[in-house]
């Protein structure tokens, strides 16, 4: 089999590579995790877009790998899963480190690597590589090399933009999220460092105790100030499409800094899908 280096590719027909790649691991995502899982389209990935960049990395990286590896089919599933499951393990740990969020955790598999990794997606990384080298990656790269050098410069150039303006919205809800839980947090530390002596102010759950104060109020209506339940109901109902955006693609999603508070938002997600 006689595969194209990838040095020898333009610019623009790497990254349309990258970008078929990230299309085809967005589908691999809707298809698996969406329809097979929860029986329902679900827009899998960060991005607005019907792609996954983790699967262009991936793809691109897999292309770099030594002629020697890309010609056996055994060196390359093996290798593919080692490399694809060190692109998903770094991509999983540099998100929680800038965002506090653990988006993905596969705990409940076996042979899982602190919830990051796991051997069944690595398998299927392993997988779909052969399948993307010896028998996709060679019909997309055909398609778009029958362009011509300015087709491929403008199909490439568009599809960039559109890939930056992606990636500034999303990172923009990504600081929202991390927004939300930071002040649902502070209202929280307050809120207990004000009534935690109380002997009413009772609960294991942060949406217990918020309810707690509520109830109280009730009985004793001078003791509770409005401007305080007004905030409790703000936090408990207040619409989040960003929040619901993302906890409906993300639903195992953790976060040891943001625990009590991303399970309120979870809690309030839940409710409102039934």
């Amino acid at each position: 089999m006689n595969i194209i280096p990838i040095y020898e590719l333009s610019w623009q027909i790497i990254f349309l590579l990258f970008i078929s790649f990230s299309f085809i691991g967005w589908v691999s995502e809707v298809t698996y995790v969406g329809f097979f899982s929860a029986h329902k389209f679900i827009n899998r990935g960060f991005l607005h877009g019907p792609i996954c960049p983790i699967y262009g990395v991936g793809g691109i990286l897999i292309l770099l790998l030594p002629q020697i590896i890309l010609k056996s089919w055994i060196l390359l599933f093996f290798s593919s899963m080692i490399l694809c499951t060190i692109v998903e393990y770094f991509a999983s740990w540099i998100l929680e480190k800038i965002f506090h969020m653990k988006w993905w955790d596969y705990s409940k598999y076996r042979f899982n690597i602190h919830g990051r990794v796991c051997l069944l997606n690595s398998l299927l990384f392993g997988v779909l590589s052969v399948l993307i080298v010896y028998f996709v990656e060679p019909f997309i790269l055909k398609f778009w090399q029958d362009f011509s050098l300015y087709w491929q410069g403008f199909f490439a150039s568009g599809l960039l933009i559109i890939l930056i303006l992606d990636l500034i919205v999303t990172v923009k809800e990504l600081v929202d999220f991390t927004a939300t839980m930071k002040k649902i947090k502070t209202f929280s530390e307050n809120l207990r460092a004000k009534f935690e002596k109380e002997e009413w102010f009772l609960g294991e759950t942060l949406q217990e105790k918020l309810n707690s104060v509520k109830e109280y109020a009730k009985l004793k209506k001078d003791q509770i100030h409005q401007t305080l339940l007004d905030r409790i109901e703000v936090i408990q109902n207040e619409k989040r499409p960003v929040v619901e955006r993302f906890l409906n693609k993300f639903p195992s999603a953790k976060s040891r800094k943001f625990k009590d508070e991303l399970n309120l938002l979870k809690q309030r997600f839940i409710n409102k899908k039934e």
